[in-house]
């Protein structure tokens, strides 16, 4: 497979040793001297990231490189759609499956059926639920996602099957885009997605992404995504957790920032006023 990255290290006479996904370099830093190389370069995207002194950069762009985006892009998904290939999860939409077609908990009509919302009473976990069929990028079904119909309703969410490794939701975007919304839950991200931003993904949780970060984030790195707003719940869980996770992201090669938002408030129940916002801050 054509490798970019490993062609210009070469150009430069850099040396380097393979550690996992990334080439390890001594430091590009003119003012760090990196005698115990510990610079890590992304094989797929060329993003640098010096451990020692935090120097940050890409590779092409550090050597005034113009590079192909899209050869990067295609090789990063024929990496992803490989380890794809390794899984053998075969998962169909159930027997009576209809389409669900009224406004749920303010999303409209035409946001649910973009994302294929159901209901069904032929798997007794998924009763008197809209279920969201979430999928690898792929596009199989890896799991169905059940929010309980009625507010109080208990548990409000289900996983079905149980014990299913959830990706981030929509692991595929709408459109090319630099930047991206990370949002905690999936009806956080699709008040936001019905009210115009679409740059959106919900994580499933505060949790999820920290053992697995890397090879959750990798189909965004395949389509261009080079910045990410953590926009959790304003509450003290919230906060922690995005505090948490912006280290781990950015060891993964991008740009992160927090949109903090006011006590109490989630992305769930923000208005068109406050999207509206949003989208023009992340611009």
């Amino acid at each position: 497979m054509n490798d970019p990255v490993l062609a210009l290290l070469n150009e430069k006479g850099l040396s380097f040793t393979v550690s996992g996904k990334d080439y390890l370099i001594q430091c590009l830093n003119p003012e760090h001297d990196d005698s115990n190389p510990s610079c890590r370069v992304d094989k797929i995207t060329g993003v640098l990231h010096c451990f020692s002194c935090g120097f940050k950069r890409n590779l092409f762009r550090h050597f005034g490189i113009l590079t192909n985006p899209s050869s990067i892009r295609i090789a990063k998904l024929k990496l992803l759609l490989k380890e794809l290939k390794e899984t053998n999860i075969e998962l169909k939409l159930p027997d009576g499956a209809t389409p669900y077609n009224q406004i749920f908990r303010g999303i409209s009509v035409t946001t649910l059926k973009h994302f294929g919302a159901f209901y069904t009473n032929s798997v007794t976990e998924l009763a008197d639920r809209v279920v969201f069929p979430i999928t690898d990028a792929a596009g199989k079904y890896v799991v169905f996602v059940g929010r309980h119909a009625l507010s109080n309703g208990n548990p409000r969410y289900v996983n079905y099957p149980r014990g299913v490794k959830i990706p981030i939701f929509p692991v595929i975007l709408d459109e090319p885009t630099e930047s991206i919304v990370l949002v905690e839950g999936i009806l956080d991200m699709m008040n936001l997605y019905d009210k115009g931003l679409h740059s959106v993904v919900a994580s499933f949780g505060t949790s999820t992404l920290k053992g697995d970060t890397a090879n959750k984030l990798l189909p965004l790195k395949a389509q261009g995504v080079s910045r990410i707003f953590i926009m959790y719940d304003g509450d003290t869980a919230g906060r922690e957790a995005a505090r948490e996770l912006k280290p781990l992201i950015e060891e993964c090669g991008f740009e992160v920032r927090i949109i903090d938002l006011p006590d109490d408030t989630d992305p769930g129940d923000m208005c068109q006023e406050d999207v509206d916002s949003i989208r023009e801050y992340i611009k």
